[in-house]
């Protein structure tokens, strides 16, 4: 309903903007983590990020890939069924993370290994020591 929006933390402003802003370009990992259901994944061990870069990626911003494309590889803890949408909750090593799937996509079952890539031009990265966004 609001054209704009601010994001507080602890009574200080992490983002102003349009909602549609604050949800595409969270300005920070706390942003990132407040706005949308599911929040954003937030990856410290995802491959490509180092010890610096904290990756950010919506569950609705990766899709499932054959073995071997060079997409994650990910184990299912479970699948939550939401009418006309999946919720995948599984492991990328050690960090848990969420794929959002259409109705019209097989999820994967608990216990399974699959592989998952995110879109390229929806990966977010933020500053693993400040948690703001990368430019």
């Amino acid at each position: 309903l609001a054209q704009r929006m601010i994001v507080m933390n602890g009574g200080h402003m992490e983002q102003f903007g349009t909602p549609e802003e604050v949800y595409n370009r969270p300005a920070s990992t706390f942003v990132a983590s407040f706005i949308g259901s599911p929040p954003m994944n937030l990856l410290r061990q995802a491959p490509g990020t180092n010890a610096q870069r904290i990756l950010g990626i919506r569950p609705e911003h990766l899709d499932i890939t054959s073995t071997g494309t060079g997409g994650w590889p990910l184990t299912v803890d479970t699948v939550e069924l939401l009418g006309a949408e999946r919720l995948v909750h599984a492991r990328l090593g050690t960090e848990s993370l969420t794929l959002r799937l259409d109705e019209s996509v097989t999820p994967p079952q608990p216990g399974q290994h699959f592989c998952a890539t995110p879109r390229a031009d929806r990966v977010h990265w933020f500053d693993a020591q400040t948690l703001q966004r990368i430019p």
